[in-house]
């Protein structure tokens, strides 16, 4: 009988232990939105958008019109859900850090917290309501490259300061309460965006639509 306990209080103990690193190591996934743009083509209503700025490069000069075409905005699709790469209005933030920076009418970023969550940065990792948020743009990066891959990659003639770029791959950001009616952003290419890092959440009403892809 004795040695019938013993077993049993491993097999628990086994399963106790199995379940404390399956929650240490939860995380939450993005299997729908792809990594790459697409090519679409516009509909009648469709806004075309010569986007020209780097905020959203992932290493291919992404979403950049002159790299490759006008950005094909969907102004009828507003239910917006994580993931997705949105046009909104923009003139009305500020940013904290550069009060005197002037935003551009209109802005695009990406969807990453939503109403109700909390969003937090530690050392270059997004998280939500604490939990790891495991995605291809959920990290610092620059152009696509996280820390490791960029010094191993980047000639050190042509990368700067590297205790600066070190500090920006741990980039963190104090919890975020994203209230309802209101959408956390952040670009792809951290370090050359300016999104809810600097002006806090976005509020939907400002959202003037969904950008679907390059236009064919």
């Amino acid at each position: 009988m004795k040695k019938l306990f013993l077993i049993g209080l491993a097999v628990l103990l086994t399963a106790c232990s199995s379940e404390v690193t399956s929650n240490e190591t939860k995380t939450i996934t993005d299997k729908t939105t792809k990594s790459t743009v697409e090519l679409v083509e516009p509909l009648e209503d469709s806004l075309l958008v010569d986007w020209n700025y780097d905020n959203m490069d992932r290493g291919n000069h992404d979403y950049e019109a002159l790299a490759h075409s006008s950005l094909v905005v969907d102004p009828n699709d507003k239910e917006v859900k994580r993931g997705d790469v949105i046009y909104f209005k923009s003139t009305d933030f500020t940013v904290e850090s550069n009060p005197h920076f002037n935003m551009p009418e209109n802005y695009i970023s990406r969807v990453v917290g939503l109403p109700g969550e909390t969003v937090e940065i530690k050392k270059g990792q997004v998280f939500i309501d604490g939990t790891k948020l495991d995605t291809f743009y959920s990290n610092a990066l620059n152009r696509g490259m996280r820390q490791d891959e960029y010094f191993e990659k980047v000639d050190p003639a042509n990368r700067g300061d590297e205790e600066s770029w070190k500090e920006y791959f741990a980039t963190t950001m104090k919890p975020v309460k994203v209230e309802e009616n209101t959408l956390f952003v952040l670009g792809d290419n951290w370090w050359r965006s300016v999104d809810s890092k600097d002006f806090g959440v976005l509020p939907m009403e400002k959202v003037e639509g969904k950008v679907l892809g390059y236009k064919k």
